[in-house]
Formats: structure tokens, C-alpha cells, sequence
């Protein structure tokens, strides 16, 4: 059996002294640390730089699409020249609808279905034809979910939440072929003629174009005047004899 250990074998290892490299290691800490801090101060320097520089461009970018409307379709909407600043800037900030107070538009996800009921719920018979080409009940989420296909990977669906978490609108872009999507709006029936639908479709063409779209369709019926107006003052084509319009999308 061994012998029991002295006490000074015991508190040895408590009053080591510093060996040189620990002594070497405190002197670089205390010597760079200042070093250290002006490193950190300059990468959020950088970072939000780079913020400002993101926020200026979605500013250009929407600006540019909101001046594509003319007089008759800002009319058609509810949209006044004076809005398009207010609006560009919200969205600049990462989807803020500026002249909605507080809006912000972003993925639905299925959590979000007792609002998507709630929002169907208010959607007049006509919104609805218009949307789908038919008559369709959407008072039930499991319908809701199928027809928005929020459990099919190939379609994503954008909703514009106001902040108490109601939904104002819909946006819907589906994938087609490799390239290709194909849009749909629907705007809650009281509050249409407000400016929403071009806000969806500027976040909509600019979240086509960031995932790498090069060519949106849309079905817009002939009786939906005010969309296909709509569509045409944001670059798409539609044809002669059809409801099918085709924007190309250019970086």
C-alpha cells in the first residue's frame, strides 16, 4: 500500500507558478486585446454598411417597379403618385408596406391556417372566381391548403400580415419547368383598390428573380380588368386571343 501523500504534494499544483508560456499568453491578451476591440468595431462598421447598401438597392428596385404603373392603373388600385416613395421605402426595409402602417410580407406557413381560414372567410364569391377560373368553397383549411398548396414543395405562397397577424393578401408561385413560375394574387375584397396587389407583385417578381426565374406566367381572366392592367404596367405580355400573359425577368 502506498504512503499518504504530504500536504504539500496535495496544494502543489494550487500554488504553481505561471510557466513562461502562460506568461507569454497573458501578455498577448493584454497586449492585442485593444487590438481585438477595433476588429470588432470595424466588422459592424462593415456590416451594417452593407445593410445600408442591400436597403438602398431594394429601394431602387421597387421604385423602378411602382413608376412602371401609369396614371390609369394607380387609379385602378387606389394608389396615388405620392404613395410610391412611402412604399418603396417600407419595402426597402425588408417588406414594410409603408402606407399600410405596418405590414410585412412573408412566407405562409401552415401554422398560419386559422388566419388563412379567417382571410377566405372574407373574400367575395367573385374575388374567388376570378382567382381560381370557378366557383370554389375555401371555408375549410384542409381546401385552403390544397388550392394554396402550402404541403407542395413546388409552389411557395407569400402572405401580407398586417400586425396583428391578420392576412391582406396572397401571393402564389409555383414552379412550372426549370426557369419558369407561374404567379396569382388575391387581395382581401375590403381592401382592394389600396395599392396591395402591386405591393405583392413587386415582392413577388423580386423573390422570382433572387431564386433564379427567368420567365413568370400568370392566367388573368378577361373579366379581371383591373389585374390584367395590373399585370401589363409591371411588364407582362399578354396574348391576343388568350388569358395567359409572360413577364421575362431581367437581373
Amino acid at each position: 500500500m502506498g504512503s499518504e501523500p504530504k500536504m504539500n504534494q496535495i496544494s502543489l499544483p494550487l500554488t504553481r507558478r505561471p510557466t513562461d508560456s502562460t506568461l507569454a499568453a497573458r501578455w498577448m491578451r493584454g497586449r492585442y486585446g485593444p487590438f481585438a476591440t477595433v476588429l470588432t468595431t470595424l466588422r459592424t462598421m462593415l456590416e451594417s454598411g452593407w445593410r445600408r447598401l442591400q436597403q438602398a438597392w431594394r429601394y431602387s428596385a421597387a421604385l423602378q417597379e411602382l413608376h412602371a404603373l401609369d396614371a390609369r392603373t394607380l387609379k385602378d388600385i387606389g394608389l396615388h403618385r405620392g404613395d410610391i416613395a412611402g412604399i418603396a421605402a417600407g419595402y426597402a426595409r425588408r417588406g414594410i408596406v409603408g402606407r399600410f402602417g405596418a405590414a410585412r410580407v412573408r412566407r405562409v406557413e401552415t401554422t398560419d391556417l386559422a388566419r388563412c381560414v379567417e382571410f377566405a372567410r372574407l373574400l367575395h364569391p367573385d374575388d374567388v372566381r376570378l382567382r381560381f377560373g370557378r366557383p370554389v368553397a375555401l371555408g375549410d383549411a384542409g381546401t385552403f391548403r390544397r388550392l394554396f398548396g402550402l404541403d407542395d414543395k413546388k409552389i411557395e405562397t407569400a402572405g401580407l400580415f398586417d400586425l396583428s397577424g391578420q392576412i391582406l393578401g396572397l401571393a402564389t408561385v409555383a414552379w412550372v419547368r426549370p426557369g419558369t413560375a407561374e404567379v396569382a394574387l388575391i387581395i382581401r375584397s375590403d381592401l382592394q383598390r389600396r395599392g396591395l396587389g402591386a405591393t405583392l407583385m413587386a415582392n413577388v417578381i423580386d423573390d422570382a428573380r433572387d431564386a433564379g426565374f427567368k420567365l413568370l406566367i400568370a392566367y388573368v381572366g378577361y373579366g379581371n380588368l383591373p389585374m390584367r392592367r395590373l399585370a401589363r404596367r409591371f411588364g407582362f405580355e399578354f396574348a391576343d386571343t388568350f388569358a395567359e400573359a409572360e413577364l421575362v425577368i431581367r437581373p
